[in-house]
């Protein structure tokens, strides 16, 4: 057995039950995603996907069923404390100090997979077992009650999570409210994906990018403790408004449930694409000296198809900062750029964008 998963194994399940999203849920992130990585991003997530591993099935065979691996063999591997991290927050002025989110975590998870990932000398059954556990994290982190838990005096060390905060109905309490998107989400998708299935979820992933189109920006590796502090404060502000305890949640407050469920997994799409593609890009672009012809500045670097670059420029190279000039997505192998001879002195430079 690989170094991770014996190290997986190692690492014990905390009290809180980590469900996430639904299936669908995870499988909208993963295919927002796989549709923004470009060729050479695609092929090296596809190539571990099919890397065999002690614990794989056919039902998480390629990039988008592999988002839900993770919750697959969580309860063999004894990784529920993975998918989640508990930041505590006062529904009622509660002390939250002694409440600890521990340093098992989604955050640390995602830091490890992301270390293991970017480590060249890392082997191919760990690299494997990273990504499809990436997969999932992004989407469990997006989760608003999958980054908090509510302290009060009726639970002075939280309600792990939403998990203690009970509710009447469809939902047994407001953590499952909120995997299962207040309704949006469907309980049950066929993996493998079968026709009727893969309609499913092609539809809902037309209808949260048609929502929140997917964004190009310069590639970095994030800090996911950012981003967990943010679903905090969803929680905080939108999770625990407008309904109590042993209640029956209103339409309006399933309604909100629904909307901030698209918008989440938009995010964790988008998030997604650009973590992977700041993870494995490769082959930097290699600018040709630059010419000028028929008014223009002109210049070529070398390319991956679907990759997209940004020009930046400034007028003095000690300057601080570069300036944003345009984004230019490769449909081949290099690419050529003009800029009209209408200034002074100009230095340029591309960087990779996702």
């Amino acid at each position: 057995m690989t170094k991770l998963l014996s190290a997986v194994c190692a690492w014990l399940c905390l009290l809180q039950p980590a469900l996430a999203w639904d299936a669908e849920g995870h499988m909208v992130v993963a295919q927002i995603a796989y549709k923004h990585l470009d060729s050479e991003v695609k092929a090296k997530c596809d190539t571990l996907i099919a890397v065999s591993l002690p614990y794989k099935s056919s039902s998480s065979s390629n990039f988008v069923t592999a988002a839900c691996w993770a919750d697959d063999y969580k309860s063999s591997l004894g990784t529920g404390g993975w998918h989640y991290i508990d930041l505590p927050f006062s529904l009622d002025g509660t002390s939250t100090n002694g409440v600890d989110p521990g340093t098992s975590n989604v955050v640390s998870a995602i830091n490890q997979c992301v270390a293991t990932l970017r480590n060249p000398g890392s082997a191919l059954t760990n690299q494997a077992t990273a990504l499809r556990y990436l997969l999932h994290f992004v989407g469990d982190i997006e989760q608003p009650l999958h980054c908090s838990t509510a302290v009060s005096a009726a639970h002075p060390t939280g309600d792990a999570g939403g998990n203690l905060f009970y509710l009447n109905g469809d939902w047994s309490n407001l953590h499952y409210l909120w995997d299962d998107g207040g309704g949006y989400l469907e309980d049950y998708i066929q993996r493998p994906l079968d026709t009727s299935s893969m309609a499913t979820l092609s539809n809902k992933v037309v209808a949260v990018e048609a929502a929140y189109p997917y964004t190009n920006s310069v590639g970095a590796i994030p800090n996911p403790m950012d981003w967990a502090v943010e679903g905090r404060g969803l929680a905080q502000t939108v999770c625990y408004v407008g309904i109590t305890n042993n209640s029956t949640p209103s339409a309006a407050y399933t309604n909100s449930a629904q909307t901030n469920t698209e918008q989440r997994m938009a995010i964790g799409g988008q998030r997604l694409a650009k973590l992977l593609g700041s993870i494995f890009v490769t082959n930097s672009p290699n600018l040709g000296p630059l010419t000028v012809s028929n008014g223009n500045f002109r210049f070529t670097w070398s390319a991956v198809t679907n990759r997209s670059y940004r020009v930046q420029w400034k007028s003095q190279l000690n300057a601080a900062t570069w300036n944003d000039l345009s984004d230019v997505t490769a449909s081949g192998s290099s690419v050529t750029f003009s800029d009209p001879v209408a200034q002074g002195q100009r230095f340029y430079r591309v960087v990779v964008v996702n």
